[in-house]
């Protein structure tokens, strides 16, 4: 029999070194509890066989009493969370609290008789063991054990019907244990034999408890989902107190950072440590109403990554919590990345102004092609392409024209097309030295609308919108005129585009101090005049001090041009 017993006890302590193995960091559940107080219950029941007088007897049978009164509940509790039934916390101090309180009845054996009246030692199969006289407060205990009977098929009861998301195998081997603990314990203490049987029990029991807690791991996701990010982390990791005292890293963190090696824990971080003032600067930004804050730093030769967040010791911050990795191939990816981006963008840029440069002087070209073609303005492209730049450049001193320079360059850039719709005019009319009639001229107008088509199916597909349309006003309206008068829609005022009244202002200008086979140049001073005086009729008065401004450029202009 005390062979009987030892080996029980040997056998539970093996099955808790395989719970630590199987449960290592899930030791502190319900169910490992169990554990140690069956272990501490067939301690006692081998004291009891090795007893030799009333006093060690007693003594063995108290120490038994600890795993009796807190097996029951701990199982109980495990029940509830297998079946995803949460209690309050009170609930559980209540029925900690009540199993201690039979426990300290129990402990009154052989200084007062309300828990036994009195002990009789017997030998039975060549151990010692006792036959009681229970006290009035023994009831309790039977009653403890009717409850958590009783409890624990409600529970599977309820938990059936409510279909709650558990292992039903789990819930299986749990009543199979409820039913062989605690209705074994009533049927062999009545036939006198518990003290035999029930280790036998509690071995059975542990090895179905270890199948359950093995099962319950793979259940257990919070767990499963923190073994397998540990077993897969690549990032290092470490913690700061609120203070900004060292807490502690994993080992990740010490391989990056050996300086980590020389930190005592609890002791306040160094800013004269180079690593230690990174650690402070970041959580010195760090926002406490966000989640987590994303910094990159270098340290050494390497870059990393840092995501700072609020560390929690139950559920109140007590610090902060750095998940550091390694970025630096991203780092330098990104440095070669730019590097070729720089490199194409310099190159794209480069063949874009090329086939700008292409696409502009395919427009003087044409332009040109016009201005042979036509005998009365010879240099007139170069010259109005000129002026127009000299008046915008005057224009954009202005406050009011600051934020147009886009715009401007679009007209300067087009300026060279106005005349591109004299293509399609007939040799005859365009050639012409003398005065046209008034059909000839009808023919010549035609020449804006005409040019508006030619550059927009010019640049349409090669140019942005915004350009095309500058182009199309600049062709189609520098000869209307403010009041109205002009041609070809006879728009007035500000219907007429600005890029079409800077233009009228370059082309009337160069078409009176140039000479033309059918007159000669006039003074700067009569075109002066006649620009000025125009303003309000031909021209917009809104640029007269535009024209004024410049007039002593544009006349400079002329005289390099030996015009």
């Amino acid at each position: 029999m005390i062979n009987y017993l030892l080996a029980a006890l040997i056998i539970s302590f093996v099955n808790i070194a395989l719970l630590m193995v199987i449960n290592s960091k899930r030791t502190t559940s319900y169910f490992t509890a169990m554990f140690y107080v069956m272990t501490i219950q067939l301690a006692g029941h081998l004291f009891l066989a090795l007893s030799s007088n009333i006093e060690e007897a007693l003594l063995a049978n108290k120490i038994a009493y600890v795993g009796a009164v807190f097996v029951p509940p701990l199982f109980f509790l495990g029940e509830l969370t297998i079946c995803n039934i949460k209690i309050s916390k009170p609930l559980r101090l209540s029925i900690f609290a009540f199993s201690s309180i039979i426990l300290g009845f129990a402990a009154t054996a052989g200084y007062s008789d309300i828990f036994y009246k009195s002990i009789t030692l017997v030998q039975r199969n060549g151990v010692t063991d006792f036959v009681p006289v229970f006290g009035p407060t023994h009831i309790l205990f039977n009653i403890m054990l009717f409850i958590y009977l009783i409890s624990g098929i409600c529970v599977l009861v309820y938990s059936l019907l409510k279909k709650r998301n558990f292992s039903y195998r789990n819930l299986q081997a749990l009543a199979a244990i409820g039913f062989l603990s605690i209705g074994s314990f009533f049927i062999f203490r009545e036939l006198g034999c518990d003290m035999m049987a029930m280790p036998a029990i509690y071995i059975a029991v542990e090895l179905i408890m270890l199948c359950i807690i093995h099962r319950i791991g793979m259940y257990d996701i919070e767990g499963t989902i923190r073994d397998t990010l540990e077993y897969q982390n690549e990032n290092a990791y470490l913690s700061v107190s609120k203070n900004r005292s060292y807490i502690g890293c994993n080992d990740i963190a010490a391989h990056y950072f050996p300086v980590l090696k020389t930190f005592r824990v609890d002791s306040k971080i160094r800013e004269a440590d180079e690593f230690g003032s990174i650690l402070i600067r970041l959580i010195e930004k760090f926002n406490p109403q966000d989640l987590c804050q994303v910094d990159y730093f270098q340290y050494g030769n390497k870059h990393y990554k840092s995501v700072l967040r609020h560390l929690y010791h139950g559920s109140k911050v007590c610090g902060f919590l750095f998940r550091i990795e390694d970025d630096t191939k991203v780092q330098r990816y990104i440095k070669l990345l730019d590097k070729y981006n720089n490199d194409l963008a310099t190159d794209v840029q480069n063949k874009d102004s090329h086939i700008q440069a292409i696409q502009e002087q395919m427009i003087v070209g044409m332009s040109n092609m016009v201005e042979n073609r036509d005998s009365n303005t010879g240099g007139h492209i170069k010259r109005t392409s000129q002026v127009v730049k000299i008046l915008i450049n005057e224009m954009k001193k202005d406050e009011a024209f600051r934020n147009m320079n886009k715009f401007f360059n679009a007209v300067i850039k087009v300026a060279p097309m106005h005349d591109l719709g004299k293509i399609a005019v007939d040799d005859i009319i365009l050639r012409k030295t003398g005065k046209y009639t008034s059909e000839e001229f009808d023919v010549m107008k035609t020449h804006s609308e005409k040019g508006a088509a030619i550059v927009e199916n010019l640049l349409k597909d090669v140019e942005s919108q915004e350009l095309v349309t500058i182009a199309k006003n600049v062709t189609n309206y520098h000869h209307e005129r403010y009041d109205g008068s002009g041609y070809p829609r006879g728009l007035k005022g500000d219907q007429i585009p600005l890029e079409a009244r800077i233009m009228a202002i370059a082309d009337v200008y160069d078409a009176l101090v140039s000479r033309r086979c059918y007159k000669e140049r006039m003074s700067y001073a009569e075109a002066y005049d006649i620009i000025v005086s125009s303003m309000g009729t031909h021209f917009d008065p809104t640029l007269k001090k535009f024209f004024i401004n410049c007039h002593k450029e544009l006349e400079n202009f002329y005289d390099s041009c030996g015009e």
